[in-house]
C-alpha cells in the first residue's frame, strides 16, 4: 500500500509568490496602522493618568486617602493593560495571555489588591504605559512623515497644474517637499512612482513596528505562569465525579465540584497561580480551595493530596496527563 501525500511538494521550478505589494490589498495593513495612529493618543493619555494619580498619591502617601489612590492607579493600570492586549489581539492578530482581572464575588477586596500587587507583570506592565508615550510620539512622526512625503510626491503634478487651489504655492516659486525642489518640467512626473515608492515602503515598514510592538507588549503584560492549564469540565456529584474506588472514600465525596477541579489540576503538577489562571480567578481564591482540600483530605501539603487523589483512584495516570478528567 502505498501513501499519498496530502500535500504535494513544490516543484522547484514554481515561481514565489510576489509579495511586495500584498499588504496593500490586506485588511490586516490598515489594522495595523491604525494600531500604530492609537499609540500616540493612548499613550498621552495612560502618561497623564498615571503621572497624575502617582503624583498626587504620593504627596498624600501619609494619609490613607492617598494610599488608597496610590492602589487604585496600580489596579487601574491593569485595566489599560487589559485594553493593549486587546487592541494587540484585534489589529495586530497576537494573543496577551493576561492574568485574571475578574474575580470571584467571594473574594474580599483586599485579598484582591493584594494579588494584584504581588503579580509582577503588573509593574512591568506600569513601566509598558509609561513607555508608551514615547513609542506613540516616535510612531505619530514617522506616519506623518511617511504618508505626508508619498501623497505629496504623487500629488506633485496635480499641485504644479493651472486649477486656482494650489495658486498660492505656484506664486511661491518651485515646490518644496522635504530636501528636493520640483518645478513644472519632468520632475513633476518623476515624483509619482517615487511617492508611491515611499508609500510602500511606510505600509511595509508599519507592518513590521506593529509585529514588534505587540510582541513587546506581549512580554511586559503577559502573564508570568507558564501555559494555562485547560479548566475540567464541571465536575457533578456521582459516579460521574468520583470513580468507583474513590466512592470509598467519604472524603473524595465530602469536596465540592470546584475542590475536585482544583484537586485534579494539583495533581496534574499546577500552581496555584495556574490554577487561578484557569477558572480566573485569584490566587487568593485557589490558596482557600487548597486549604479546605488539605482540611478535607487530612493531608498535609500538595503533595500529599495528590497522592491521595492517585491512591484513591480519582486521578489515574491517563487523566493526569489528558486536558480534560475522565
Amino acid at each position: 500500500m502505498v501513501a499519498i501525500p496530502i500535500y504535494p511538494a513544490p516543484t522547484p521550478t514554481s515561481a514565489p509568490p510576489l509579495r511586495v505589494f500584498s499588504p496593500l490589498g490586506s485588511r490586516w495593513t490598515y489594522l495595523r496602522l491604525l494600531y500604530l495612529a492609537l499609540s500616540f493618543p493612548l499613550g498621552l493619555a495612560y502618561f497623564v493618568a498615571l503621572v497624575v494619580g502617582l503624583t498626587t498619591g504620593a504627596v498624600l502617601a501619609w494619609t490613607i486617602p492617598g494610599l488608597a489612590l496610590l492602589i487604585m492607579v496600580v489596579i487601574g493600570a491593569r485595566w489599560f493593560g487589559d485594553l493593549e492586549a486587546s487592541l494587540a489581539r484585534r489589529l495586530v492578530g497576537i494573543e496577551i495571555r493576561r492574568p485574571p482581572t475578574w474575580y470571584e464575588r467571594d473574594v474580599p477586596v483586599r485579598e484582591q489588591a493584594k494579588q494584584v500587587l504581588q503579580d509582577p507583570s503588573t509593574w512591568t506592565g506600569v513601566l509598558y504605559l509609561f513607555a508608551q508615550f514615547a513609542w506613540g510620539v516616535a510612531m505619530l512622526v514617522f506616519l506623518a512623515t511617511g504618508l505626508s512625503v508619498g501623497l505629496a510626491f504623487i500629488a506633485t503634478p496635480l499641485i504644479l497644474s493651472d486649477l486656482p487651489l494650489f495658486e498660492t504655492l505656484r506664486e511661491q516659486g518651485d515646490f518644496m517637499v522635504g530636501p528636493w525642489t520640483l518645478d513644472e518640467g519632468a520632475d513633476a512626473w518623476f515624483a509619482v512612482p517615487l511617492g508611491f515608492l515611499v508609500l510602500l515602503a511606510t505600509v511595509h515598514l508599519g507592518n513590521l513596528l506593529a509585529v514588534l510592538h505587540a510582541r513587546w507588549a506581549r512580554l511586559m503584560l503577559g502573564s508570568r505562569a507558564r501555559d494555562i492549564p485547560a479548566p475540567p469540565a464541571t465536575l457533578q456529584d456521582g459516579p460521574v465525579a468520583v470513580s468507583a474506588a474513590a466512592v470509598q472514600h467519604a472524603s473524595i465525596a465530602a469536596l465540592t465540584a470546584r475542590e475536585r477541579e482544583v484537586l485534579l489540576l494539583i495533581a496534574r503538577g499546577y500552581s496555584n497561580a495556574e490554577i487561578a489562571e484557569a477558572f480566573v480567578v485569584s490566587e487568593g481564591t485557589v490558596k482557600t480551595h487548597v486549604k479546605r482540600i488539605l482540611a478535607k483530605l487530612d493531608v498535609r501539603d500538595r503533595t500529599q493530596a495528590a497522592v491521595f487523589a492517585f491512591d484513591s483512584g480519582f486521578v489515574t495516570p491517563e487523566s493526569a496527563s489528558e486536558p480534560e478528567p475522565r
